[in-house]
């Protein structure tokens, strides 16, 4: 959506469950979705065409997802209890980041990708 005037600038389809979070580069030019369908999507957010499916995750990917001021960097977290740094040039995990004992419902990537 464009905030200024509240137009529809392209409309992301490629799901095949809910959508729980998104998240936009800095620049705007990429977004990055996650869905119940266990994976996240990145979009070209000009035309809503997706660049890249990451797929990873065991279980839903929940809440809300992040992407590096970037955009090269992006992480999700799932209710397998494990959170995933990705790479979003070729769409593979760098880490998968354990140790909660239970679902992860949200996350947060710092601007430059070093803390998550």
């Amino acid at each position: 959506w464009n905030t200024s005037d509240g137009t529809l600038i392209c409309t992301l389809r490629g799901h095949d469950d809910c959508v729980n979070g998104c998240a936009l580069s800095a620049d705007g030019k990429l977004a990055l979705s996650a869905s119940a369908d266990k994976t996240c999507i990145l979009w070209n957010t000009s035309d809503g065409t997706p660049i890249r499916t990451l797929r990873g995750h065991e279980d839903r990917v929940t809440g809300n997802c992040a992407l590096s001021a970037d955009g090269k960097l992006a992480l999700s977290a799932s209710r397998e209890g494990n959170c995933i740094l990705w790479n979003t040039s070729d769409g593979t995990p760098i880490r998968t980041l354990r140790g909660h004992e239970d679902r992860v419902y949200g996350c947060a990537l710092s601007a430059d990708g070093r803390l998550a």
